[in-house]
């Protein structure tokens, strides 16, 4: 036989052995190399998420794929998809893992093996990701409901963890958080925002307050919190306005048992309203125009650690201080309201560029009795301020502070310690072991009289 013949033979019996299977997708109608399978990083163990698997060549996409794909995981209980076919090369499906810790899924063709992709989701026991109930975090859709749906479902389950992956999550309503129930995000906080604007890049899980109607947050259940989340105020005014824009408070505890934590607060007017006993709020960055935490109609203690109210969002806008809205703040901003409030608790307590730093006074509401509070606190550095701590009335054991720092806003302050009668309750304050800073027009600290007390002053 001619050698030329030989070879159309030869090339006849390879195009056979091609098109017979085993060897790639292509004779489902494609040229795919692998699969991208992609989905959320964290899920519940137990609920349901939705992942995407898309037929990939080297050089992208590969919408001619028309093969099958089977689903395997690491979890041996997982509930995965059938086997199925892919449209245009690409299809979005659910799977729920069931067993916690570190799990894959993996895409095969049911052709070629060789053809794969997997993804590494972390299922967490008692977790309701937001994602799984429809929140896109993209920093546009309104997720108000998506999140609160989550919040229900741990609800009906007895109590659990919703969790936010780092994203940007736009909100236009408020949020209940019933009791067992925990907002957390995914990285630990309290987050450094310093020239990074959070409405537009998400360096933490991070939800973007719209709200104008009530608290946007509200804790009304034993053990509900919230931990290592951002909430920004993406229709605040800028630094160069002369004024705030009024919003409601960020995050309202009206039950015993709550907390807030490891979280920051950016362009906010009112952040933390406490009207519970038996709280909690610690290791918070707050950047609050009005009032950064108030307490008041708590019939047990409050505990506030590690706050740090300041001038975020300058922070934010990369701008030196003070800016324009830095002078309202001068004028109106209060890191700490105090009304009734039993054994309150305070340390390491952080304070700058305030119009008054801590105000221990009466309730606005005049059925209480007594309407005022008291407590004690430590480790308390308040600085650029007209007035320091300010105590128009207490209750009977009044108030105890040591090793305190108080500084004055260049030559505007007023006093480090101002105390004002006319109060339901006669005003106590102790200070041992203070220093001050700067001119005080009205002079640093009141003359010592019964029951107010300050001792132990360094130069």
């Amino acid at each position: 036989m001619p050698r030329i013949s030989q070879l159309l033979i030869l090339a006849a019996g390879l195009g056979l052995l091609g098109s017979c299977g085993g060897g790639s997708s292509e004779g489902a109608g494609g040229s795919a190399t692998q699969f991208s399978v992609s989905g959320p990083s964290n899920s519940g163990a137990g609920v349901a998420f939705a992942f995407t698997v898309t037929a990939r060549t080297g050089a992208g996409g590969d919408p001619n794929y028309a093969g099958t794909v089977h689903f395997t995981s690491s979890d041996p209980a997982a509930v995965l998809p059938p086997d199925s076919t892919l449209v245009n090369g690409t299809r979005t499906l659910s799977a729920t893992l069931t067993n916690a810790g570190f799990q894959t899924i993996t895409a095969t063709d049911t052709i070629s093996g060789s053809v794969q992709g997997s993804m590494s989701v972390t299922a967490v026991a008692g977790a309701y990701p937001v994602m799984s109930f429809g929140a896109k975090g993209d920093g546009q859709t309104d997720d108000t409901s998506a999140i609160q749906s989550a919040i229900n479902a741990a609800s009906a389950a007895g109590g659990g963890t919703v969790l936010f992956s780092v994203a940007r999550y736009f909100t236009t309503g408020t949020l209940t958080v019933p009791q067992g129930v925990v907002l957390s995000g995914v990285t630990e906080g309290p987050f450094d925002v310093g020239g990074i604007n959070p409405a537009l890049i998400a360096v933490a899980s991070t939800l973007l307050v719209t709200n104008t109607k009530g608290p946007f947050l509200t804790l009304q259940g034993v053990g509900a919190g919230v931990t290592d989340l951002l909430f920004h105020y993406p229709n605040q005014v800028t630094s160069s306005a002369t004024a705030p824009s009024v919003f409601p408070y960020t995050i309202l505890m009206n039950a015993p048992g709550t907390k807030v934590v490891r979280s920051t607060v950016t362009n906010a007017y009112d952040f933390l309203d406490i009207e519970a006993g038996r709280t909690m709020a610690q290791n918070l960055f707050i950047g609050a125009f009005h009032i950064g935490t108030n307490i008041d109609h708590a019939y047990d203690h409050v505990t506030l650690r590690t706050l740090n109210t300041s001038v975020i969002w300058d922070i934010v806008e990369n701008l030196p201080y003070p800016q324009p809205i830095d002078t309202w703040g001068l004028n109106h901003s209060i890191a700490l309201v105090v009304g009734r409030a039993d054994s309150l608790e305070v340390s390491d307590f952080n304070v700058f560029s305030h119009f008054t730093g801590i105000l221990l006074t009466d309730s606005p509401d005049t059925s209480l009795n007594p309407r005022c509070g008291y407590g004690s606190g430590s480790d308390i550095d308040i600085e650029g301020v007209q007035y320091a701590i300010v105590v128009t009335a207490s209750n009977a054991p009044g108030y105890k502070f040591t090793n305190a720092f108080l500084e004055a806003q260049g030559g505007i302050g007023q006093a480090a310690v101002q105390v004002s009668a006319g109060g339901s309750m006669p005003p106590k304050i102790e200070i041992n072991g203070v220093s001050q800073g700067n001119p005080w027009a009205s002079g640093a600290f009141p003359a010592p009289v019964p029951d107010v007390i300050v001792v132990n002053i360094l130069p």
